[in-house]
C-alpha cells in the first residue's frame, strides 16, 4: 500500500515495481481462482513466487510473535487474528484506491499467519528440550533458502554492446536485421508478435499460447541498434520481454533476424 504509486525502485540490477493498481482484473470473490494460474504456471515462475511467497511470508512474524505474548493463544484463536490481518489489507488497498480486493491474498496471508504460529510451537519445544542444535539446523536452513530463492529471482543481465557489428540493410520494403550483437543473446527470445496495438502487443509465447502485453510511456523498447520506438515494433519480430504481474512491459528486447 504504501509503495504502490512509486516509479520503478531500482538497486543495482534489481527492480522492484509496485504498480499497476488493478493487477489486470477486478475483484476475487471465489477462493483459489488467483491462485490456481500462478501454481499451474501460466503467469511464470518469477511472478507465481513473488505472489504466493510474498503474500505468505509477509505475516508469518505475525503468527510466531503474537504468541510470544500471549502464551495461552489456542490456534483457533490465531486463525481468527489471521483472517481478521488478511482483510486489514486487502480493505485499505481498496478504500485507499491503490489496489483490488482478492479473497485468495487473505487466504494466503492467513496461511503465512498459521506456518508462523506452528514455527513457533516447535521452536518453543526444541527450547523446553534445550535442543540448540535444531535451532542452529532450522536457522541456517531458512537463511539458505532465502538466499537460495533471492537467487532465483534477482535479474541476471549479461552486457549487450547494442551498436557493435549491428547493422540494419532494407530490402522489397521491409527492414531486415543482419545477425550482429543480438539483444536476446541468440535465444530466439520469449515469443513472436501476432498483433500490435496502440498500447499493446499479442505475443505467441514459445509454448504456443497467445499472451497481451501492455507497454506505456515508460517501456523500453531496444533492438541491436540501440533504443527504439514503439512504431519499430513489427508483426513477425522476435521478442524477449520483461514484465509485471499486470502483463506489462518494462524492457521490450527485439531480437536479430536473417
Amino acid at each position: 500500500m504504501v509503495f504502490k504509486d512509486m516509479p520503478t525502485i531500482r538497486i543495482g540490477q534489481l527492480m522492484l515495481n509496485f504498480s499497476g493498481t488493478n493487477a489486470g482484473h477486478g475483484p476475487n470473490f471465489v477462493p483459489f481462482k488467483t491462485i490456481l494460474p500462478y501454481l499451474l504456471g501460466h503467469k511464470g515462475l518469477i511472478i507465481a513466487g513473488v505472489n504466493l511467497i510474498g503474500n505468505i511470508a509477509l505475516l508469518v512474524p505475525i503468527g510466531f510473535l503474537v504468541p510470544c505474548i500471549y502464551q495461552n493463544l489456542k490456534w483457533k484463536s490465531l486463525l481468527l487474528i489471521a483472517i481478521i490481518a488478511g482483510f486489514s489489507i486487502e480493505i485499505p488497498q481498496v478504500a485507499l484506491g491503490v489496489g483490488i480486493f482478492d479473497i485468495d491474498d487473505i487466504l494466503l496471508n492467513a496461511l503465512g499467519v498459521m506456518i508462523g504460529y506452528w514455527a513457533f510451537l516447535i521452536v518453543a519445544r526444541w527450547v523446553r528440550l534445550k535442543n540448540y542444535k535444531a535451532i542452529i539446523a532450522a536457522t541456517t536452513l531458512i537463511i539458505v533458502l532465502s538466499a537460495t530463492i533471492l537467487y532465483a529471482i534477482y535479474p541476471k543481465e549479461q552486457p549487450v554492446n547494442f551498436r557493435k557489428n549491428a547493422t540494419n540493410m532494407r530490402t522489397d520494403n521491409k527492414d531486415v536485421m543482419i545477425q550482429g550483437d543480438d539483444p536476446c543473446n541468440g535465444t530466439g527470445g520469449t515469443g513472436q508478435i501476432i498483433e500490435v496495438g496502440n498500447n499493446s502487443i499479442n505475443i505467441r509465447r514459445n509454448d504456443g499460447v497467445v499472451q497481451t502485453i501492455k507497454f506505456t510511456n515508460n517501456t523500453t523498447i531496444k533492438n541491436s541498434m540501440g533504443p527504439v520506438s514503439k512504431a519499430d515494433l513489427k508483426i513477425g519480430n522476435r521478442v524477449t520481454l520483461v514484465i509485471d504481474e499486470t502483463e506489462t512491459a518494462s524492457l521490450i528486447l527485439v531480437c536479430n533476424s536473417r
